[in-house]
This record gives C-alpha cells, structure tokens and sequence, in this order.
C-alpha cells in the first residue's frame, strides 16, 4: 500500500516519469521509478538525508553506466540513467510517504530546471 501511494504520489507531481518493471508481479515494498532528463546521483545529492534511496545506475566522471538489471528489463538508456530505487516496510508512515513524494519531486523539479 505504502509502495503504491508514493507511486501515486509521484505521478501527480512529475511528468516523464516511468515504473520500472511487471505491474503486479513484483515486490510489495519496492519501487523502481525512473525519471526522464536527470541523473540519479544528482536526485540522490538534492534529497541528501531526507528520503532513503539508491541509484539504479552507476554515475563514473563523464559517463553513466547503465545496471545490468535495468538493461535485462529493457529499460532505455535515457530512463536507465535517472532510476531510482525506493523501499518501504512496514512502520513506513503514509506522514513519510508524503514527505519522500515532496522532497523528491522538488529535487527532480530543480535538476530539470
């Protein structure tokens, strides 16, 4: 329920956003979501502290290497680049959710200028 609600979240706040893999036969408490025009770590630099995230590529100097699960998924580059995995549990707050979708979609928001 949580992982769904910041899904929804998201998508209310931020165009060119995708979700990453099948629509029901996943994990309950993790999302992947990619978002179009930013890299990862530089979302992940913005957020800072706030909300609990990974990169779902790798960002080296000049050039951003692409996960290899995000290429078995068929994930294309330019989305590959901006994935960002988030995890729920159980005590997750929908007060948190919340908060994860605002600092988020402000950070996206500023990095896309």
């Amino acid at each position: 329920k949580m992982r769904d609600l910041l899904e929804a979240g998201l998508k209310a706040e931020l165009a060119d956003l995708r979700i990453n893999g099948h629509p029901t036969r996943r994990l309950p408490n993790t999302t992947s979501i990619s978002f179009r025009g930013v890299e990862a770590n530089r979302v992940l630099e913005e957020i800072g502290l706030e909300v609990a995230a990974s990169a779902g590529a790798a960002c080296h100097a000049d050039s951003v290497e692409v996960s290899h699960v995000l290429e078995a998924m068929r994930v294309p580059p330019e989305w590959a680049k901006g994935t960002l995995r988030f995890s729920t549990g159980r005590m997750t707050t929908r007060e948190e959710i919340e908060r994860a979708v605002a600092v988020t979609a402000t950070a996206v928001k500023k990095l896309r200028g």
